[in-house]
Parts: structure tokens; C-alpha cells; sequence
């Protein structure tokens, strides 16, 4: 057992011999591209080769994962997982890729908290009088999010579910 050990370590010690590739389902700037950019520089100077930030955005995070999916499960193309891509085989009929089967887990580099916010000219102070103001104006209220299928949409559509409000 400790010779399977000691050889899994020696393994691990020649990663990575060349550029690793970190696909965002997101746009340059954004949270997830700063994330997988800090994370890709501490990689680089830890373990001494360049880490590649390689933006896809676009269809809910499908795209990205796509691409992750269709390159070589060799370790040299990693794929910053999210909200969007665990919620895609109930949002589409058809995925190029299987959450499950496609990716292995590394490690969690991050957790975004959802806020709640109002326009001070919307006449409300707390959530339950939003939730009041709502009812009694239904579809006068409108919300912004990432896109469809985003983080942002579906915390927003489980919040409309919930409250039993049309926004």
C-alpha cells in the first residue's frame, strides 16, 4: 500500500509538463473570470507552468462545457463547473455532455452569496412587503439576471415560485 502511494506521488510530481487550459463559462471581467484567473496564477507559480484562462460564454454554460467535455481527460484542460451547468439537464432536452459522467471533480474554488436588491423608487423595505408589493402588481416588476439558465435566473425564478409572485 505505501509503494502504491509513494507511485501515485511520483505521478503527481510530473504534472503539469506543459499549459493547462481553465475553460469560464463566462465573459472576461466577471466573477468567474477573476476567480479562474487569481486560482490559474497561483497554480502557475506553484507548480511552474502557465495556466489558460479560455473564456466560452454563452447557452447557460453549454458551451464551455462542451468544449471541456470533447477535449482529452488528461488533466491539461480543466473546467470551472457552476451552478448553470449542474441545473442544464433539467432546463435542456438535449446536452452534448453529461455532468456526471464528463467531469471529475477537483476541488471548490469559490461559493457567490445571492443578494436581493430593490430600485429606491420601488416603495418597499423588507422582503415580505416586496413579496406584498408584488402580488398586487403582477408582471409590473421586472428583475435582471446573467441569461437564461444562469445562477441569477433560477435563484430568481425558485425566489417568483416561493413568494408566489409574477415578476
Amino acid at each position: 500500500l505505501a509503494t502504491l502511494f509513494m507511485t501515485f506521488a511520483a505521478i503527481a510530481a510530473d504534472y503539469p509538463t506543459r499549459p493547462v487550459t481553465i475553460v469560464v463559462a463566462f465573459t472576461p471581467g466577471g466573477p468567474s473570470d477573476v476567480l479562474s484567473r487569481i486560482v490559474g496564477k497561483k497554480l502557475q507559480e506553484l507548480l511552474g507552468q502557465p495556466f489558460v484562462i479560455d473564456n466560452r460564454p454563452g447557452a447557460g454554460g453549454n458551451i464551455a462545457a462542451e468544449t471541456t467535455a470533447r477535449a482529452a481527460p488528461d488533466g491539461y484542460t480543466l473546467f470551472q463547473f457552476n451552478i448553470a451547468n449542474t441545473m442544464a439537464p433539467a432546463l435542456f432536452k438535449k446536452l452534448a455532455y453529461d455532468p456526471q459522467r464528463d467531469f471529475a471533480p477537483v476541488t471548490q474554488i469559490g461559493s457567490t452569496p445571492f443578494i436581493l436588491c430593490v430600485h429606491p423608487s420601488v416603495p418597499v423595505k423588507s422582503v415580505a412587503e416586496l413579496i406584498a408589493y408584488a402580488k398586487a402588481q403582477p408582471e409590473k416588476l421586472n428583475y435582471g439576471s446573467s441569461g437564461n439558465g444562469g445562477s441569477t435566473h433560477l435563484v430568481t425564478e425558485l425566489f417568483k415560485t416561493m413568494a408566489a409572485v409574477n415578476l
